[in-house]
């Protein structure tokens, strides 16, 4: 495939807006695609350098704060037309899989690897592999269709004013068994994010059984009763993160990429609990819809392959404050979020399984425990 060149004038042109100067395991692809088709030799073809201006349709998880206005100004400066569409990860993952006949979605981009599985597994998605994929590897398993662009680590934060490393809980557990973290945390009060369903994901996976309800031991339903019954529920007009930082309920929980946005809105540094069992966490990732249109196929994967280069995606991360996923632009990364990419651990999960079983365990919390 010939190598993607991000142009200076293009590069520069980022620049300003944004004011700064061991391979894991391959998986095998289906066999077939979906009858929505399938441009030829995907994945195979030399892309030339120029976008060619065709409209591309990009369904994204990662619209908020201001980044869906960012991605389509840079994606113009380098000569792309896209429409940026805001849906939840989930959404966008089910709008992708009821459309693979008759697709209305061009990139998808920011769900995690398993919701991307899903697509693969319905044949949703072209085959590609962009230039810079060599850069992301031994982050997830290899599909061929998707690849990751950051890491995703949910993680606790607490009012350093209040606690220190010393007095802050060393797991999950210390909020629901110690009673001076008793209404001291905010817990989830919905369920469709990726990030609320990785904390209670997180937490269950713990306590695994599979003689237990729904694979879950006795302890566990407990346990989670617990982390609910003695945790704060964020009423509407209020925000967790807020709380935090003023110390009314002083810790909380966020994903790695809106830590910086959120920081600089409250006015807080806040401080980073690194649990002992480790950290929910997973790649989030970008991929092309597959599509009869080979021409649109084609602009799409131009368009991915620009998005992910380490020059877009750092200066990217730099104003966003993304984890990054591709060791080329490491240098990009905003100081806190390097803090937490050399101090964290993954949280050893057999997520393929607990995300298979999130739906039922939702149910269950809704009705018997929230």
């Amino acid at each position: 495939m010939k190598k993607w060149r991000v142009t200076a004038t293009v590069l520069a042109a980022v620049m300003a807006l944004s004011g700064c100067g061991g391979q894991a395991e391959e998986t095998k692809a289906p066999e077939t695609a979906a009858a929505g088709g399938t441009a030829e030799s995907a994945g195979t073809e030399a892309l030339s350098d120029t976008p060619t201006g065709k409209k591309i349709v990009v369904v994204t998880n990662n619209a908020s704060n201001g980044r869906d206005v960012w991605l389509k100004e840079n994606a113009e400066k380098a000569g792309f037309n896209i429409e940026v569409v805001d849906l939840g990860g989930g959404d966008a993952t089910a709008r992708v899989i009821s459309e693979v006949n008759n697709p209305t979605t061009n990139v998808i981009w920011g769900p995690s690897e398993d919701q991307f599985s899903s697509m693969v597994a319905v044949g949703a998605l072209a085959e590609f592999t962009p230039d810079w994929a060599d850069d992301v590897s031994g982050l997830s398993a290899v599909n061929g269709y998707s690849w990751p662009y950051e890491i995703q680590p949910k993680i606790l934060v607490a009012n350093p004013d209040v606690y220190t490393a010393e007095t802050a809980p060393k797991n999950y557990s210390d909020l629901w068994e110690k009673e001076e973290f008793h209404g001291k945390y905010a817990v989830p009060t919905s369920f469709d994010g990726n990030t609320n369903r990785a904390i209670i994901g997180g937490i269950l996976a713990q306590y695994l059984d599979e003689n237990g309800e729904l694979g879950v031991s006795d302890e566990g339903w407990s346990a989670i009763s617990a982390y609910f019954e003695y945790g704060y529920k964020t009423p509407k007009g209020e925000d967790d993160f807020g709380n935090m930082a003023s110390g009314k309920v002083p810790i909380t929980f966020t994903f790695a990429s809106g830590l910086k946005n959120k920081s600089e809105t409250f006015g807080i540094e806040p401080l980073v609990i690194y649990t002992e069992a480790g950290e929910p966490t997973n790649t989030n990732q970008v991929a092309v819809v597959n599509n009869k249109d080979a021409e649109l196929v084609e602009e799409s994967k131009r368009f991915v392959n620009w998005l992910g280069s380490a020059e877009v995606i750092g200066v990217y991360a730099q104003t966003n404050g993304n984890m990054l996923a591709n060791k080329s632009a490491s240098e990009y990364m905003v100081p806190m979020i390097r803090d937490i990419q050399n101090n964290y651990k993954p949280q050893d999960v057999d997520w393929t399984y607990v995300n298979s079983m999130m739906d039922e365990w939702v149910a269950k919390i809704q009705l018997e425990i929230y």
